[in-house]
């Protein structure tokens, strides 16, 4: 993989987060996105020094900042170190500073998953019991271990299309919504604190037990849920419009700019920041190209009429500042 320049960060740091450590957190972060493989290398970077977890847990705590996760637990099983070298880091004048930190991409699970993608990656996925997925870019998924069918989506957004068996449910679960079905196919996203399944073929059962939700859906139905507000949002699509992210276009209907932009970044590098918080609000029904992310972002940003720009590779703009 060839190095890359690493954005500059804050210089206050918790105690006993070393400056190498972090600069170290912050290659791992970028190195993550753009090659899912080196998990393995990235665990024993984190479990040979607690200083390398600390400052992990820091970058956390920034992306957090960012993108409203709360920062997750690091794994804490030792095993011996070992060495390895990191790239340097190149210095960026303070007043980039904000910018830099706005472009490192999201914080990663992957040490939780059992399968994960990059940026702009897509990947298929036969499970134990032949059900497949299809894991959208920046995704992650974990599978139960006494269970093979039951999977959890800890980020990103996945096709299922489940084998069929009445004797035993498949259970898909999205942050706090489940999904249960016998065999069926469907499409299931995570945004932050809201998740939303679409129905492709035939039947799902959504349910939610702090909201008392349980409802079914036919083809061509979604349902999305805001678990803190406890909002539910109905709409519907052609069914094979469903899941049409696996062939690049991705269909919205009456859905918020700020749901669009979280689906755009999954395929773009770096970081995509819209400027009004209004313009967040503003509904749209179109179709984009995720094939190509600078199209589809300049479609976005004439359907608001609204500009747009892109500020080195790190970072895309939307309205005015």
């Amino acid at each position: 993989m060839t190095p890359r320049s690493r954005p500059c960060l804050p210089r206050a740091l918790p105690v006993n987060t070393e400056p190498d450590a972090l600069e170290q957190a912050a290659d791992w972060h970028l190195r993550l996105q753009e090659a899912p493989e080196a998990r393995h290398e990235f665990l024993q970077w984190l479990q040979a020094d607690s200083a390398h977890r600390a400052a992990w847990q820091r970058m956390e705590q920034l992306m957090g900042a960012l993108d409203h996760l709360a920062p997750q637990p690091v794994p804490v099983t030792p095993t011996p170190p070992r060495r390895r070298r990191y790239w340097p880091g190149l210095a960026v004048a303070a007043s980039l500073a904000l910018i830099a930190v706005l472009a490192i991409p999201p914080a990663t699970q992957a040490w939780r998953a059992d399968f994960y993608t990059g940026t702009g990656q897509t990947r298929e996925v036969i499970l134990a019991d032949g059900s497949s997925v299809t894991l959208g870019p920046e995704s992650e998924l974990s599978v139960a271990a006494d269970n093979p069918r039951h999977v959890t989506l800890l980020r990103g957004q996945a096709f299922f299309d489940v084998a069929h068996d009445p004797q035993r449910p498949f259970v898909a679960t999205a942050g706090h919504l489940d999904v249960r079905v016998l065999g069926t196919a469907f499409d299931l996203e995570l945004q932050g604190q809201r998740a939303q399944v679409s129905l492709a073929r035939g039947q799902v059962l959504a349910e939610n037990a702090e909201k008392a939700l349980s409802e079914r859906l036919a083809p061509g139905q979604t349902l999305r849920l805001d678990w803190p507000s406890g909002h539910i949002e109905r709409t519907t699509l052609a069914p094979q419009q469903i899941g049409a992210w696996r062939q690049g276009s991705l269909f919205v209907e009456n859905q918020p700019v700020s749901a669009i932009v979280e689906q755009l970044q999954r395929y773009t590098p770096g970081w995509i920041v819209v400027a009004d918080p209004a313009l967040k609000q503003r509904r749209l029904t179109g179709v984009f190209d995720l094939r190509d992310p600078d199209r589809a972002m300049l479609a976005l940003a004439q359907s608001l009429n609204t500009p747009q720009r892109k500020v080195g590779p790190w970072l895309r703009t939307l309205g005015n500042f």
